[in-house]
C-alpha cells in the first residue's frame, strides 16, 4: 500500500520545521492507544466473564450432585432439591437425571415437564452426548423465559451398570445485569476517550493555526526591522551632511543677513536634530533587535556624568520656566560600565520629563546601595494613566492621553532605554500618579 507512506509525507511536509509535530503525534497516540486497550479489555472481560459463570455453574452442579444421588436412591421429588438449592448469583430452573438404555438415553427424573413429556432435544442432549464422560457447558436462549440460560450437563456415579447424567439449567439474570452494566460503563469511557481525543485534536489544530499565523507575524516584524535598519543607514549620511552645509551656510552669510533668519535657522537647526535623534533612534532599534549594540566598559564618574547631561538640557528647560536639580550621591565611586550608553539613559529620561512638565523642577538624583548605582529622574508632570503603565516600555508604545498629543516622538525612548539598562546589567521601574507626576529610577552595577 502506497497510501499510507504518502500520508504520512503529507504530514510530516505539513509540519515541517515545527515543533508542533512530536505533539500532536502524542496526542493522537496515546488516546488511541486508550482505546485499542479499552476495546481489548472488553473484549478480555467478556471472556472472563463466561468462563466464570461456566465454571460457576459446573461448580454448582458438582455440589448437588450427591444430593440428585442420595434422593435417586430414596425415590424423593427432585422438585423439593429445586426449591432448596438457590445460588447468590445463579437461580437453578430446572434438574435432570438421564441414564443410558442401551442406545437410547431416557429420562429418570426431572423437574421440567416439557422433557417429561418426551421433549429431549429442549435439553440438547444430542449434543451433549459426551456428558456421559465430562462435564460440559454451554449457553442457549430459552424462549420460554426470553432469556439466555446456561446448560450444564455433569457426569454422575455409575448405578445398576448404568451411566447416569446430571443435566441443569440456570439463570444468570444478575451476572448478566453485573456484565452489562460493566459493559455499558467500558462503552461510555470509551465513548468519553473518543470524544477526548477528538476535542484534544481540534485543540491542537487550533493551536497550530494560531501558532502558524504568530510566526508569519514574526516573520512580518522581522522584515519590519530590517527594513528600518536600512531605511536608518540610507538617511544616516544626507542627514550628516545636511547638518555640515548647515554649519557651512551660516558661515557663508553676512551679519546683517544672519540676524534676519536666525529664527529660521534656530527652527531648522531643531528640525534637523530631531530627525537625527529619529534616525539614530531606529538605528539603536535595529541593533538591539539583531544583537549588535556595543557596549564599551570604561572607567565612569556618575556624578559628572549627569552634571554634564543637565548642562545641555539648561537651555530647553528655561524656554518652559523649569529648573534642573541633580542631586549628587556623596563619594560615589568610580563603576566600570559604558559611560555614553548610560548618557542615553539618563538623557532620554531627562528629555521627557521635559517634555512632559509644564512647570515645577525636575529633579536628578544618584545613590550608592548594595553594589549599585541608583539614579533617578522625578518630575512634577501630567504623570501616567495606571491603564497606560503595563505597556509603558513597549516598542512604538506611546501615552493616549489628550495633554500629550502635541507632545512629538516615536514611542522607541523608554523602549531603548529599558533594554540598554538591561544590557548594562541593570534594571528600571517606574512611578507615576496622573496629574502629580513621574518618578523614573534605574540601577546600574558597580562592575560589569
Amino acid at each position: 500500500m502506497v497510501i499510507i507512506p504518502k500520508l504520512i509525507d503529507n504530514i510530516k511536509n505539513t509540519f515541517k520545521g515545527s515543533y508542533l509535530l512530536y505533539p500532536i503525534i502524542i496526542i493522537v497516540a496515546i488516546p488511541l492507544l486508550l482505546i485499542i486497550n479499552t476495546f481489548w479489555n472488553l473484549r478480555s472481560f467478556n471472556r472472563d466473564i463466561n468462563f466464570l459463570i461456566r465454571h460457576q455453574a459446573v461448580s454448582v452442579t458438582d455440589t448437588i450432585k450427591p444430593q440428585v444421588v442420595r434422593m435417586l436412591k430414596d425415590g424423593s421429588n427432585l422438585n423439593e432439591l429445586l426449591t432448596q438449592t438457590r445460588d447468590s448469583n445463579s437461580e437453578i430452573i430446572s434438574i435432570t437425571v438421564i441414564k443410558e438404555l442401551g442406545n437410547k438415553i431416557v429420562v429418570v427424573s426431572t423437574t421440567d415437564k416439557e422433557i417429561e413429556l418426551g421433549n429431549l432435544e429442549k435439553m440438547g442432549l444430542n449434543q451433549l452426548a459426551v456428558g456421559f464422560n465430562q462435564p460440559v457447558a454451554g449457553l442457549s436462549y430459552d424462549a420460554e423465559i426470553g432469556k439466555n440460560v446456561w446448560n450444564v450437563s455433569v457426569p454422575m456415579e455409575k448405578m445398576d451398570d448404568s451411566n447416569y447424567l446430571l443435566f441443569l439449567k440456570f439463570r444468570v439474570d444478575k451476572v448478566e445485569e453485573i456484565l452489562g452494566r460493566t459493559a455499558r460503563d467500558s462503552y461510555i469511557i470509551l465513548a468519553m476517550l473518543i470524544l477526548a481525543t477528538l476535542v484534544l485534536l481540534i485543540n491542537h489544530f487550533i493551536f497550530f493555526r494560531k501558532a502558524q499565523k504568530t510566526r508569519e507575524l514574526e516573520e512580518l516584524d522581522k522584515l519590519k526591522d530590517e527594513f528600518i535598519s536600512m531605511a536608518a543607514h540610507e538617511l544616516k549620511a544626507p542627514m550628516t551632511g545636511l547638518l555640515g552645509y548647515l554649519e557651512l551656510l551660516k558661515e557663508k552669510i553676512s551679519p546683517s543677513e544672519k540676524e534676519k533668519i536666525a529664527e529660521d535657522f534656530k527652527i531648522l537647526n531643531m528640525l534637523i536634530k530631531d530627525l537625527d535623534k529619529l534616525i539614530n533612534d531606529l538605528l539603536d532599534v535595529s541593533r538591539i533587535a539583531q544583537g549588535r549594540l556595543k557596549i564599551e566598559i570604561k572607567d565612569v564618574n556618575v556624578n559628572v556624568l549627569l552634571e554634564d547631561v543637565i548642562k545641555t538640557f539648561i537651555p530647553v528647560a528655561s524656554q518652559k520656566n523649569l529648573t534642573l536639580n541633580l542631586q549628587s550621591g556623596e563619594n560615589l565611586p568610580l563603576i566600570k560600565s559604558d559611560p555614553d550608553r548610560i548618557r542615553q539613559v539618563v538623557t532620554n529620561l531627562v528629555s521627557n520629563s521635559i517634555k512632559y512638565s509644564l512647570k515645577g523642577q525636575i529633579e536628578i538624583a544618584s545613590t550608592i546601595k548594595d553594589n549599585y548605582i541608583f539614579i533617578e529622574v522625578k518630575d512634577g508632570g501630567i504623570g501616567i494613566p495606571a491603564s497606560e503603565m503595563p505597556n509603558l516600555f513597549s516598542k512604538f508604545h506611546r501615552v493616549k492621553d489628550r495633554q500629550t498629543i502635541e507632545v512629538r516622538g516615536t514611542g522607541l525612548g523608554l523602549w531603548i532605554t529599558k533594554k540598554i539598562v538591561e544590557m548594562l546589567g541593570g534594571k528600571i521601574t517606574v512611578e507615576s500618579i496622573y496629574g502629580t507626576g513621574s518618578k523614573f529610577s534605574f540601577t546600574i552595577p558597580l562592575t560589569a
